[in-house]
């Protein structure tokens, strides 16, 4: 049986993207065969060719339009997706069940990740009925006003809300629920300010319906201690910008192998003050805005606790 494997990227994230497969394929056992689905909004036909000669013999590697896909979703009269799908491939990773009906489950993985486990064993997570599993976010788990906005914004505790970068998907139960015509309803009716959409989404939405998976499998900045058999470089502090990040070694090491070394070599060097200022700037007004917009009125928590009309 083959596994799908999904990533989503535009033309700024696939050398990262390579680095992730090439780290994937360096921990599969010839034994078990992947298909890497690339969900994408156009690449330069150089870099769609160089992720291409990457599949080996037991990981196969497509790129998909992702509005292609989600247009053929929309025309579909059996299904009740209605909206601009120029908008909905914001938010691709919540449209995977409808797009790929032929899988029932599937990982989803961000691109700025490396790989030191075989992807079997997260695979064979065992999702017991429900949506997803995932691991718990350790940023918004840890930062007290980050927390905060999790329980009032998002309307889950800080404690169970998940990191999206990581989700084994159990696709038919997405699709039995109609996840993403619920998703698409909300989207359409309440203009729910968040610092994480889909992400927050996820969370909001299929909250009561996860199953959480150890840090071992989505290990960030914030929690660098331990054996991670996959480490998320999330948000800014990206091996290709900085040098004094987790596991920099084993990232340079599968980059080399890869047809973009020299490209990511090259933003580290060109990486500078300016831009870690401007990291930090980031860092801090992405805080303030959680701030700003912790009791909002017509938040996903104000409004399922007066409505119900937010968790599946």
């Amino acid at each position: 049986m083959t596994e799908p494997i999904f990533y989503a990227v535009d033309d700024a994230y696939v050398p990262a993207l390579a680095v992730s497969i090439q780290s994937l394929i360096a921990h599969t056992t010839p034994d078990k065969q992947y298909a890497i689905v690339i969900l994408n909004r156009g690449l330069h036909f150089e870099n769609e060719a160089r992720l291409r000669s990457m599949a080996t013999a037991n990981v196969s590697i497509e790129l998909v339009p992702m509005a292609q896909q989600i247009a053929a979703c929309l025309t579909d009269t059996g299904n009740k997706l209605r909206a601009d799908y120029f908008t909905l491939t914001i938010y691709y990773r919540l449209f995977i069940a409808e797009m790929f009906p032929q899988y029932d489950k599937a990982l989803y993985l961000d691109a700025d990740t490396l790989l030191r486990g075989d992807v079997a064993d997260l695979l064979a997570t065992d999702v017991q009925g429900k949506l997803m599993a995932a691991a718990v976010d350790p940023l918004i788990a840890n930062d007290p006003l980050l927390a905060r906005y999790a329980e009032h914004s998002v309307g889950v505790p800080a404690a169970d809300y998940v990191n999206s970068g990581v989700l084994v998907m159990n696709l038919k139960a997405m699709r039995d629920l109609d996840f993403a015509s619920h998703f698409t309803s909300l989207l359409q009716i309440y203009k729910f300010k968040s610092i994480a959409p889909d992400q927050d989404y996820i969370n909001a939405i299929a909250h009561d319906r996860l199953v959480h998976i150890t840090s071992e499998w989505n290990m960030q900045e914030e929690t660098p201690d331990g054996d991670a058999k996959l480490v998320h470089y999330n948000l800014f502090k990206k091996p290709w910008h900085y040098r004094d990040v987790p596991y920099a070694d084993e990232f340079w090491q599968h980059a080399a192998q890869t047809p973009f070394s020299d490209q990511l070599r090259g933003q580290l060097a060109a990486y500078s003050a300016v831009d870690v200022a401007a990291d930090e700037t980031h860092m801090t007004q992405m805080v303030a805005h959680a701030g700003d917009i912790t009791d909002d009125a017509g938040s996903f928590g104000v409004i399922q606790r007066t409505q119900k009309a937010v968790r599946l």
